[in-house]
């Protein structure tokens, strides 16, 4: 009886230990896409590192029939939204630094240069969430006035 209950016991511990180290969080087992790590919605515009971004949802256009067309206008709907915050982001930054107008031309025109799609989230009604990151070395050689969150 002794072995028995030792055998089941040492059966049940090794199932419950591979169990947790299969659903750890560092386990390869449970690695996720790139797409998964992206916001469900909107995220207003920061710094991270070296990067200014922005997280906008793309509603996709009921005009199109199309699942595939309408998941594509919804990229594009995305990431014109986070473009726009990304711009609304540095007006009040450039405001609140007092930026000259060519100052403020050229930020901006350094967003749509430097401007790229990170990343994509797809959502079930054909949405999606675009993600787009502006390099803060493109926005520092446009303006690097003080005060303003790319500079420093």
């Amino acid at each position: 009886m002794t072995a028995r209950v030792t055998a089941e016991t040492s059966w049940a511990a090794l199932t419950a230990c591979a169990l947790v180290a299969a659903w750890a969080p560092t386990s390869p087992l449970v690695a996720q896409p790139a797409e998964m790590r992206l916001p469900f919605g909107d995220v207003a515009p920061a710094r991270h590192g070296e990067v200014l971004s922005a997280a906008a949802l793309g509603v996709p256009d009921e005009r199109v029939g199309r699942f595939a067309a309408r998941r594509a206008s919804a990229r594009v709907a995305g990431r014109r939204r986070a473009l726009a915050a990304l711009h609304a982001f540095a007006d009040d930054a450039l405001a609140a630094a007092r930026a000259t107008a060519m100052e403020a031309a050229a930020v901006h025109a350094a967003i749509d240069a430097g401007a790229r799609v990170a990343g994509v989230r797809p959502l079930v009604d054909g949405g999606a969430v675009v993600v787009v990151e502006v390099p803060v070395s493109a926005l520092r050689a446009a303006c690097a006035r003080g005060g303003l969150p790319w500079v420093g």
